[in-house]
C-alpha cells in the first residue's frame, strides 16, 4: 500500500511538471512573452538572466590559467583599446555615460562609473567570447588574446 502511494505521488509530480513545461512552451509559442527592448523586463526575467549569465561565465572560466601581471605599458595599451572599442557602449573614461549602452537590453555596464564584480579571468572570457542575446560581441576575431588580457586588466583596474 505504501509503495502505491509513493508511485502515485511521483506520477502526480511528473504529470504536474509536464503540464508546467507545456504551459510555458505554449505561452512562448503563442507569442505572449514580451520581447521588446523598450519595455521593462519582469523581476523574474532579470534575476533569471543575471543568474544564468553569472553561472555560465563562472563555469567556463574555472579552467582558465591566470595571466601574468601587467606592466605600465600594458595598462596604457589596455586603456587605448578600451577607448577605441569599449567606451562607446561602456562609458568614457571621463565618467560620461554611454547613451548607446544604456539603450541596450540589458543595459551595458558603465565601467568607469561602476566597477565590475567579475574576476580578471571572467572579464577576459566575456571580452573574448561575448554574451549571447546582449549587445556584447565576441572580440576574439578582432583582438589577440594578449590585447584582450590587457583591456580586461584595464577594466578591472578601473575600480581602483
Amino acid at each position: 500500500m505504501k509503495r502505491q502511494v509513493v508511485y502515485v505521488s511521483l506520477s502526480t509530480l511528473l504529470l504536474a511538471l509536464l503540464v508546467g513545461v507545456a504551459v510555458v512552451l505554449g505561452v512562448a509559442r503563442a507569442g505572449l512573452t514580451p520581447v521588446q527592448a523598450d519595455a521593462a523586463p519582469s523581476a523574474l526575467e532579470k534575476s533569471f538572466f543575471s543568474m544564468a549569465v553569472r553561472a555560465a561565465v563562472a563555469r567556463h572560466t574555472a579552467a582558465e590559467v591566470q595571466a601574468e601581471p601587467l606592466t605600465t605599458e600594458d595598462g596604457q595599451a589596455g586603456a587605448e583599446i578600451y577607448q577605441a572599442m569599449c567606451a562607446e557602449c561602456h562609458g568614457q573614461l571621463n565618467g560620461r555615460p554611454s547613451v548607446l549602452g544604456a539603450s541596450f537590453y540589458p543595459p551595458a555596464p558603465q565601467l568607469p562609473i561602476q566597477a565590475t564584480a567579475y574576476s580578471d579571468r571572467e572579464v577576459f572570457w566575456i571580452v573574448k567570447h561575448g554574451i549571447r542575446n546582449t549587445a556584447m560581441p565576441a572580440w576574439s576575431r578582432l583582438l589577440s588574446d594578449d590585447e584582450i588580457r590587457k583591456v580586461a586588466a584595464f577594466v578591472k583596474g578601473l575600480a581602483e
